[in-house]
């Protein structure tokens, strides 16, 4: 642990968020999966989301254990940055193979979907477990840590435009460029995507530090740590919601492509008997394909989520984390909503109600993480232990549940209205079916998100009171545990 300047640097911010930029690459990859373990893999959608469910189930532990392991490990280089240099290379490695298309038989498909997955959701947990948790010790301000936030949510954005932009575009081109199946042009974009990942996260080692120190080194015991975890009150609540958040947004971001698809374009046979999709309507004069208006709907939200980062910041100043959260989820579900009702071929409206969409809802996220490291103090000051990684591992674990939700729900939902990917004779019962689950499936994430918000009790008062009070138990100064 360094004991230099609270104060950031950019070049430290931008390497901190460059670490998110990074997960979120492959974050983006684990939004869409969906769509590659049914259109491009080539396994039914209801076994795919069972695939990914039980992988979750057996991965979700995992995040807790990493978060405890990280706390009581110090090094040289801290206790979670470490982590990130060694865990990297395997990521990568790891992260192509899931995304890599054997030409095996489909139960030897399954087979190696359940390994792959399984040991990428391990290594995320191995990485961004502790990536999470550095914010929560690279500095002690709370508006350096609030500044830190802003810079992660923004990066992580970069990264989600990365993929969101270039993803199936890119994979067509290599398709019709290069002449590549589509599995070998999936997994040769997700190879780009590795490199980028490996030396970004090496970039965040190498550029960041440690700076908060447990106010007592003892070694705490796992259990008081675990206990003292389920009876934070503000630590319970924000997971939920953290869970929830990420249910509303990838519910939607996992469905865009089906949408695109599957209800806005058409489906006709070409000269060669293969099915092909045209979307009716134009953009700008433009004429669209489903991968372009999926390209641009998913583009379109990671650009506006930076730019409403930057303007939300004042906002939250002046109206505090928690309200500002709430406001974010009412407006986005109203536009949610308003999916529903307008015509496919009004792509201009479409796109315009993506706009509003991210850019109500594309913020939460830097709130959420600026409120996890708030959550940290304050278990801190309760109990006069530290558990960073842990707390930031049940953020992961958020993450990942929030994910399990969005993409197996709609997976069920989608194989128990008879959707079967690239059919024919997809009935307009099943188009309208998909229409309804991009809409109003995600609602449900939305609405239990805001209700335990409501009982969340850490305000900005609060979050002062707490910053002070660790200082003066830092100093050697007594406090009453509360």
């Amino acid at each position: 642990m360094e004991n230099n300047s609270q104060k950031l640097s950019i070049l430290e911010k931008c390497a901190y968020g460059a670490g998110d930029m990074a997960c979120n690459l492959f974050w983006g990859l684990i939004v869409l999966s969906a769509v590659f373990y049914t259109d491009y893999f080539g396994i039914p959608a209801a076994a795919a989301g069972l695939m990914m469910l039980i992988v979750r189930i057996l991965d979700i532990t995992f995040d807790v254990f990493i978060g405890a392991i990280a706390d009581r490990k110090n090094t040289k280089y801290g206790r979670f940055r470490p982590w990130i240099l060694y865990g990297v290379v395997p990521f990568c490695v790891i992260g192509f193979l899931t995304f890599y298309t054997p030409d095996f038989s489909e139960p030897m498909k399954l087979v190696y979907a359940y390994v792959t997955y399984l040991l990428f959701m391990l290594m995320y947990s191995v990485v961004n477990v502790p990536y999470g948790a550095l914010m929560g010790v690279i500095s002690e301000d709370p508006k350096e840590r609030t500044a830190v936030s802003a810079y992660r949510n923004i990066f992580a954005q970069v990264g989600c435009l990365i993929v969101y932009g270039t993803l199936f575009s890119t994979v067509s081109f290599f398709q019709t460029s290069y002449n590549m199946a589509p599995q070998k042009a999936f997994s040769s974009v997700v190879l780009i995507y590795a490199v980028i990942v490996l030396i970004s996260l090496l970039g965040t080692f190498f550029f960041t530090r440690e700076r908060v120190a447990p106010v007592k080194e003892e070694k705490n015991k796992l259990s008081d740590d675990v206990k003292d975890l389920v009876s934070n009150r503000p630590w319970i609540i924000l997971t939920i919601a953290g869970i929830m958040l990420l249910v509303f947004i990838f519910c939607h971001n996992g469905l865009i492509a089906y949408y695109a698809k599957y209800y806005v374009a058409s489906m006709s046979l070409n000269e060669a008997g293969d099915v092909v999709f045209n979307v009716t309507g134009k953009f700008l004069g433009f004429e669209l394909n489903w991968e372009i208006l999926s390209t641009l709907l998913l583009s379109i939200g990671s650009i506006v989520t930076i730019i409403g980062t930057l303007l939300i910041r004042p906002v939250v100043d002046k109206f505090g984390k928690k309200p500002t959260w709430i406001a974010c989820f009412a407006l986005a579900s109203v536009t949610s909503i308003a999916f529903y009702f307008v015509p496919k071929e009004s792509l201009g409206t479409i796109i315009i109600l993506q706009t509003l969409f991210t850019l109500f809802i594309g913020p939460a996220g830097f709130i959420m993480w600026s409120m996890y490291a708030d959550v940290a103090d304050y278990a801190e000051v309760k109990t006069g232990r530290r558990a960073t990684g842990l707390i930031f591992s049940s953020a992961t674990m958020a993450q990942k549940l929030g994910n399990t939700f969005a993409n197996t729900l709609p997976l069920f939902a989608l194989g128990a209205v008879g959707f079967v990917a690239n059919d024919i004779n997809m009935t307009d019962a099943t188009r309208h079916a998909i229409l309804v689950i991009f809409a109003l499936f995600p609602l449900v994430g939305s609405v239990i998100a805001v209700i335990a918000l409501f009982f969340y009790n850490i305000d900005e008062k609060m979050i002062q009171e707490n910053s002070a009070k660790l200082a003066m138990m830092k100093a050697g100064q007594e406090i009453t545990f509360d």
